[in-house]
């Protein structure tokens, strides 16, 4: 565990070299404290190549001043840092810290436990990806979460089941689901999961709409004022409120029924729930011949037999539709995951051939 107090504003990381979770983070710092007024991310190559994208100092500092005034964080106050710095997410709680210039508790990602963060001083944000969450719950019925005030999940979707675990935690921490991403400068919506609520509903500054598709699109009203077109498929609620659906990418076109494979790894999740059963799920699209497109759902764990392949297979007919079943089950122990947190589903894909 490392302390990094920004009230004072040219605090450096530069005794930090040996961490590769840190090395954008150094020179980003750096460049902040000489004055630079343009930062370039990636992406991170969830849908594809990652590509590099250039965001303003200003832009930076309007995002961080939201999650800031939100969680009303004051310089006496503690953030903790325990993601890779090479992409948005973990770069924006330092440009959070460097703002309200307070101090910055950094953990290294690989070494997040009960432990750890047990501890911790007094935490008022940190930000998590879901496989953290999950990886911690799964180590005791403790509250890991006990020093730590708000928490912030994103990088990745969260299956219904681990968004449930999170609900139903008794602690006094307060969790929320981020929707966002590089070109926004991190999240522009968020859900609180410990109210259960359902929707994500906008920050300041941001409202909603969608295409003849049902993709979302973002409108930025500050200035300068921007739109984006996401590949994000919605419920659209009000200009300031929609419910996620899942990828445009990841619709399926099975025998004319088309569904979404996060909409569908949650039934599939729902039928193990049933099962006292957690594998960890996902999924890949192929095309196929006689359906248009195949839906492979791969399960890290052993083999089912044929009569619960089947029982799964008609729960997701009934839950999906008459051909929205896993025209194929793989099974591999073989998880392939992006530098950001998200799976990988193309490589993991081809792990499980």
């Amino acid at each position: 565990m490392i302390l990094i107090n920004f009230n004072n504003t040219h605090a450096s990381f530069s005794d930090l070299v040996g961490d590769e979770n840190l090395v954008p983070a150094i020179e980003f710092v750096k460049q902040w404290n000489n004055g630079a007024n343009h930062f370039t991310f990636q992406s991170s190559g969830s849908t594809g190549i990652a590509k590099d994208i250039v965001l303003s100092k200003n832009f930076l500092i309007q995002s961080a001043q939201r999650t800031i005034d939100l969680f009303q964080i004051k310089p006496e106050d503690h953030l903790l840092l325990a993601l890779n710095t090479s992409f948005i997410g973990g770069m924006m709680m330092i440009v959070r810290a460097l703002v309200a210039q307070c101090t910055l508790v950094y953990i290294a990602p690989q070494q997040i436990s009960i432990e750890t963060l047990h501890s911790l001083p007094p935490i008022k944000l940190a930000s998590f990806v879901p496989v953290q969450i999950k990886k911690l719950l799964e180590q005791t019925e403790k509250d890991p979460f006990i020093h730590i005030a708000h928490v912030i999940i994103g990088g990745a979707p969260m299956h219904e089941r681990l968004v449930k675990e999170i609900s139903a935690l008794k602690t006094p921490c307060l969790f929320y689901q981020t929707y966002g991403m590089t070109e926004t400068a991190s999240h522009v919506a968020l859900k609180n999961i410990s109210k259960n609520e359902l929707h994500y509903t906008a920050l300041n500054g941001y409202s909603f709409e969608t295409n003849n598709n049902d993709q979302l699109i973002i409108q930025y009203l500050q200035h300068p004022t921007f739109t984006i077109q996401t590949n994000d498929m919605v419920n659209l609620i009000s200009s300031q409120s929609f419910q996620w659906i899942g990828r445009a990418d990841w619709v399926v076109n099975s025998g004319g029924i088309k569904f979404n494979l996060e909409t569908a790894e949650d039934i599939v999740a729902d039928f193990f729930k049933q099962c006292n059963h957690a594998p960890l799920i996902t999924s890949y699209k192929t095309g196929d011949e006689q359906w248009g497109e195949r839906w492979i759902l791969i399960l890290a764990c052993d083999p089912l037999t044929p009569e619960k392949e089947d029982a799964l297979c008609n729960f997701c007919k009934q839950h999906l539709g008459k051909y929205a079943y896993p025209k194929e089950i793989r099974y591999s122990n073989k998880t392939v995951y992006l530098p950001s947190g998200k799976i990988d589903r193309m490589n993991t894909y081809k792990a499980s051939l």
